[in-house]
């Protein structure tokens, strides 16, 4: 098997720390658990260990493979037997006749010679093949995906979705922003109003009591003289929330009158 070489075990820690079954386990069974993995990581067919003519010396399976795996774990006999039982007890390792297994290494080692088999047919023929190789990969994946590995893959299709909604979710709050800049009189650091703004996240109703004190304070006294000079820019107007302020609003009836024809009907965050 391909992963024979490797130095290491390819260990999915989150899965070995959060399984229910394991964690059923005596605290010696799952010493000889780990311990059992690595003699599992050597063998030729990759999780597996096998149990030969020659080592059936006991009418118990469990005992035979304890004997067998005392040559190589630093534990006695009788405590690697307990350890098996509990371990297949709790279905955390299998046995299917003379053959003791860990389940998930199995599959890695079914995904390991199966990228290596479509590599070695990508590189003969890397540009006609790439769809073969793609479907070979795909396939690869699913033969190797335990339950905990499809709830991560899950996990990021629902990252993915996230990160769609709060881009969608910028681009309008983007767009509100244009629709304030566009009424807001003063119009200086366009750059800084809008961080001002999007740091704000206004939701549409936020975005109605904003827009709703603007055309107030845009009929105020203070607004209006002097050619609009004491209007704040709007980065501070927008980080000293004045949205909030008590504005009182002089202007004539006329003023009134245009004012109303003017924003009278007018729809936003649509």
């Amino acid at each position: 098997m391909p992963r024979r070489g490797q130095p290491y075990i390819p260990l999915y820690v989150m899965d070995f720390l959060s399984d229910e079954k394991l964690r059923e386990c005596s605290a010696e069974s799952v010493g000889v658990y780990i311990m059992l993995m690595c003699v599992l990581h050597k063998q030729d067919e990759y999780g597996t260990i096998l149990l030969k003519q020659k080592d059936k010396q006991n009418e118990s399976t469990t005992l035979n493979f304890a004997v067998k795996l005392s040559k190589h774990l630093p534990f006695s006999t009788e405590v690697i037997d307990s350890a098996l039982q509990e371990l297949l007890r709790e279905n955390v390792l299998r046995l299917d006749d003379d053959k003791l297994y860990q389940k998930r290494m199995v599959k890695d080692g079914e995904l390991s010679q199966t990228r290596a088999d479509a590599g070695r047919k990508g590189g003969k023929a890397k540009a006609k093949n790439a769809n073969s190789i793609a479907m070979n990969f795909a396939k690869a994946k699913n033969i190797a995906n335990t339950e905990n590995e499809i709830e991560i893959e899950n996990e990021y299709e629902n990252d993915i979705n996230i990160k769609r909604d709060i881009k969608k979710k910028k681009e309008y709050i983007g767009e509100l922003f244009l629709k304030f800049w566009n009424e807001y009189p003063r119009k200086v650091a366009k750059a800084k109003a809008l961080k001002a703004w999007e740091s704000l996240k206004p939701t549409d109703e936020l975005f109605e009591k904003i827009m709703q004190a603007l055309r107030t304070q845009k009929q105020s006294e203070q607004w209006s003289k002097d050619k609009g000079q004491f209007i704040p820019h709007p980065t501070t107007w927008l980080n000293q929330r004045r949205w909030e302020d008590e504005t009182e609003v002089i202007y004539s009836a006329a003023d009134r009158q245009n004012y109303d024809n003017e924003y009278a009907g007018t729809v936003w965050g649509g």
